[in-house]
């Protein structure tokens, strides 16, 4: 029996991305001056893409997983940039390389909101799991994970006067955490509606953005005496959030801690809900938007602009009340709206995504918007003049479309692609093994296309009933001929290429020769390429999809009713129909030798069909991941030229390659993130080009590496098994509010696997040193080493010690407490033995004191009624602790030295400064003494 040998295709390039709607635009800063202040960076489904606003060109890619980014974050020195995705994951990006240099598994679902403490030391993320998880990014550990809320987490903040981080949730919660108790302290409940974003301004300002049209601003008052001193807290005597008190558990819990928040008042209403809430770097500028294509901006007004508008207020008041013979009242009492200006709502041209503020020191603000559209555009606002107008800088539209991708083509060298969605028609063509943009067209509402004979013009069937003929070196519209009274759905290349034939919604098939049209034979027309129409077939139902077979002898179309018609090429007399699906075929294809033909469905099947009598061959239902019947439709599919391989793609995101002689899958492709819309093959069969909702257009290129399907098959199952758990709670520990944070995962089982392994071959290894000495003692001699293992000799050593030291140090941090405490207990003592070898030799001091803590924590009651680890645990406890305190002393005098040079250089850069100052002043003096000095002239 012989297996039949496949290549395995690979995912390539992908191009017609500028910026996923799924997480935020955020700048970034650079010291080149070139690029200062033109580098954004935007999701692009798994990746992320750093955009030079001046060049409209990536500056860089950051390269993901399989699953969509949907929040980022930059720490305060922009040198790495952390990214969340869908699965629960975390990367951390080094932005001067482009490597994801750390990544952490910490969510069950998706990462909802990430946020940098001051200095980019510690990370919080939080979830749509409703836990928030703290991670040491230097130690590329978990710290700790945070429990409490009760719904999606939208936002964490780190409050820089307390270490405290700041947390609000869809569950109407906003909670305050202290970081060094690892418990929350205060919580702010009482809300009717959802808290979308917050954010915070002059150090004690909350500002919460909420599921309505309300933006609420609280301040925060961590100190007893700034309680008792404040004037709003004096009004103010209880929290009150839309007309409810607070229980009295809270009240207590406040008190104890000497925490208060106020509510200082309300902003203007706005015209939408508060989707996010975005205050420039220098607290200037704030802005909000909601689901809509407008953005709201405030202005934050200084202690000088508050006093000048009050001032404006107390002289209006009085001239009123003197006009009305009242009396004057005391002094104006400021409310949070003097604190605020409300600005001219700024209206975009489509929905904003996400956008990005920062203003200079004249009072001029750049706003960068992420559209919905696959559009980043910069716009240019003076503060100063009331009623602005806005100012478009720069945008980037070109390598993206502002719809999805209905319809693709290949050239028939392959060398061109072209992708149709509602407004245009690109041609993209590769540059240095990379698709960019070479032509755009503008054409309405296109659904389907082809290139003509030559590749100089292609055909636009359109949803108004037209087909548009475009010369695309030209980059114009040659000829739009009124094809159909409905939309024009699909059309195909006539047999010997002397036409097209075309179906619409209209339930006509008509067939068109080409013309070639010139200024002698038509003088009214313009000359180039048309289509002259030679006959025309009647049918019962809409067409849907149309397609000759390779031999020109049959027609095979799909109807509205189901049913697939295949018809005779050349008298169009029924052969016979195709009928079984429960829905209408979506797409079809016949392969190379006319033998067989493929229909897809929204019914969730794919079908293959006989071309000889018509006979289903095999009916295929659509699975997904976890081995259960898919519940979404095809919506593409293609044979490979000369093969009876065929790929398909479906409303799951998901692209399969087939067989449709052995009716197995092959393989499946992953990457899209929203469903597939359309399909295109190269005429080489070297690459299978798709595209889909989330913008993106990506190929799928053929490799020389065979493909075994019982290795496929073996992966997927495993994929299928694989699962995200909760690591168990720690023996002994009763606070449900903090837990481990890491995650069980399949990485964490293997690695426990892996370290097991290497620990029984360490011990294999030792045995055999200890009997060659054994052996070298009863002889009295020297003896002939015993030869070194294989893979000692690989990890290049030949002492098992140094070994498992490399095997150890292979784990990472991020899953070294998970490995840890899945490790089974009689191997507890073999590893706090090989631990205390380290530090015997003084290795790895801060992993050694690491793992043993971990492991006594956890362990505790076994290993205290356990004798067998009593000498262990008595020579960790002499050595490490020295060698512990010996490392802290080092620390310690480092930070010492470290702020003593910090000092000294603030002190060279004030001195410089004031030199600077008093050298101006000297200059000043000399000038005007100079004009002093000066003759004074006479005339008479």
């Amino acid at each position: 029996m012989t297996t039949k040998q496949y290549l395995r295709f690979t995912p390539g390039d992908v191009f017609g991305v500028i910026g996923s709607s799924t997480a935020q635009i955020i700048p970034l800063k650079s010291n080149q001056s070139a690029v200062k202040d033109a580098l954004y960076a935007v999701p692009a489904c798994e990746n992320v893409y750093v955009w030079n606003l001046r060049t409209k060109e990536k500056a860089l890619i950051l390269q993901g997983g399989k699953s969509t980014v949907t929040c980022l974050v930059a720490d305060s020195n922009h040198r790495n940039l952390a990214a969340g995705y869908a699965d629960g994951s975390i990367q951390i990006f080094d932005l001067r390389t482009g490597n994801s240099v750390v990544s952490f598994i910490g969510h069950k679902t998706a990462v909802s909101c990430l946020t940098y403490e001051e200095g980019g030391s510690t990370l919080a993320s939080g979830g749509k799991d409703s836990e928030i998880v703290i991670w040491s990014a230097t130690d590329e550990a978990g710290l700790y994970r945070l429990k409490g809320h009760k719904g999606p987490i939208s936002k964490c903040l780190f409050f820089k006067p307390k270490n405290t981080l700041i947390s609000s949730s869809k569950d109407t919660y906003i909670k305050f955490w202290d970081l060094d108790t690892q418990h929350c302290f205060y919580s702010l409940v009482g809300c009717r509606y959802e808290i979308l974003d917050i954010a915070i301004i002059k150090e004690t300002k909350l500002i919460t953005g909420l599921n309505n049209q309300k933006l609420r601003v609280w301040d925060i008052i961590f100190d007893a005496d700034d309680v008792s001193s404040s004037s709003s807290a004096k009004k103010l005597k209880t929290d009150i959030l839309d007309g409810q008190t607070y229980d009295g558990e809270s009240d207590k819990e406040t008190e104890d801690n000497n925490t208060k928040v106020v509510e200082l008042g309300e902003l203007p209403n706005l015209e939408n809900k508060t989707s996010s809430i975005i205050v420039d770097p220098t607290e200037r500028l704030m802005g909000i938007h909601g689901s809509t294509k407008s953005i709201n901006l405030f202005k934050i007004l200084t202690p000088v602009e508050i006093t000048k508008k009050l001032r404006k207020r107390r002289t209006k008041e009085a001239k009123r009340k003197k006009d009305d013979d009242e009396e004057e009242s005391s002094e104006t009492v400021p409310s949070i709206v003097d604190e605020f200006r409300a600005l001219q709502p700024i209206q975009l041209k489509g929905k904003v995504d996400s956008f990005s503020l920062s203003v200079d020191e004249n009072d001029v603000a750049k706003i960068t918007v992420l559209l919905k559209n696959n559009n980043i555009l910069q716009y240019h606002v003076d503060l100063k003049i009331k009623n602005f107008e806005l100012e478009m800088l720069r945008n980037i539209t070109l390598p993206g479309h502002r719809s999805f991708v209905r319809t693709l083509s290949c050239s028939s060298d392959g060398l061109s692609i072209l992708s149709a969605c509602d407004e245009s028609v690109k041609i993209w063509k590769s540059f240095n093994e990379v698709q960019k943009c070479s032509t755009t067209l503008d054409c309405d509402l296109a659904l389907c296309s082809l290139f003509v004979i030559g590749d100089k013009h292609c055909i636009i069937g359109t949803k108004k009933g037209e087909l548009n003929i475009f010369d695309v070196e030209a980059r114009e519209l040659v000829n739009s001929i009124d094809s159909h009274d409905g939309a024009v759905r699909c059309m195909c290349l006539s047999p010997g290429q002397s036409g097209i034939t075309s179906g619409g919604s209209d339930k006509e098939v008509k067939f068109w020769d080409f013309e070639l049209l010139t200024e002698d034979t038509c003088s009214d027309k313009k000359k180039g390429l048309s289509l002259l129409l030679k006959r025309k077939l009647e049918m019962p139902e809409e067409i849907l999809c149309l397609k000759y077979s390779p031999d020109n002898r049959k027609i095979a179309i799909a109807l509205l009713d189901t049913t697939v018609q295949v018809l005779f090429a050349d008298s169009l007399k029924l052969a016979f129909s195709l009928y079984g699906h429960a829905l209408p075929v979506t797409c079809l294809d016949i392969c190379h030798d006319s033998t067989l033909i493929i229909t897809g469905s929204n019914d969730r099947t794919i079908r293959i069909w006989s071309m000889e009598f018509g006979s289903c061959n095999r009916r295929i239902k659509i699975k997904n991941e976890k081995g259960l019947p898919d519940d979404k439709g095809i919506t593409c599919l293609q044979f490979l030229p000369k093969t009876h391989l065929f790929f398909t793609g479906g409303k799951d995101h998901v692209v399969r390659q087939w067989d449709a002689d052995s009716f197995q899958k092959i393989t499946t492709l992953k990457g899209h993130q929203n469903e597939i819309t359309a399909m295109s093959v190269s005429p080489d069969g070297l690459a299978v080009i798709t595209a889909s909702k989330d913008r993106s257009i990506r190929t799928w290129e053929k490799t020389t590496e065979p493909l075994v399907l019982e290795e496929e098959q073996e992966i997927e199952a495993e994929e299928r098994e694989k699962e995200i758990e909760d690591l168990p709670d720690i023996p002994g520990e009763s606070n449900k509010e903090v837990a481990l944070p890491g995650m069980k995962t399949t990485e964490t089982i293997k690695t426990v696997d892996q370290l097991i392994e290497a620990m029984q071959f360490y011990a294999s290894e030792v045995s055999k040193m200890e009997e060659y000495k054994l052996e070298c003692k009863a002889a009295k001699k020297e003896l002939p080493p015993p030869p070194v293992h294989p893979l000692l000799m690989a990890y290049k050593t030949s002492d098992p010690l140094v070994y498992i030291r490399k095997c150890m140090l292979k784990i990472r941090p991020s899953e070294l407490e998970g490995a840890l405490l899945h490790l089974p207990f009689h191997y507890v003592l073999e590893f706090l033995k090989i631990i205390a070898e380290f530090v015997e030799k003084g290795w790895e001091t801060e992993f050694c004191e690491k793992c043993t803590t971990f492991l006594v924590r956890i362990h505790f009651g076994e290993i205290s009624t356990t004798r067998s680890f009593l000498p262990v645990i008595e020579k960790l406890k002499a050595k490490l602790f020295a060698q512990m305190y010996h490392v802290r002393d080092m620390v310690g005098f480092a930070k010492v030295v470290s702020s003593l040079q910090q000092k000294a250089i603030d002190a060279r850069e004030e001195v410089s400064m004031f030199a600077g100052i008093l050298e101006g002043i000297k200059k000043k003096k000399k000038k005007a003494k100079r004009k002093l000095e000066r003759p004074v002239v006479a005339f008479s």
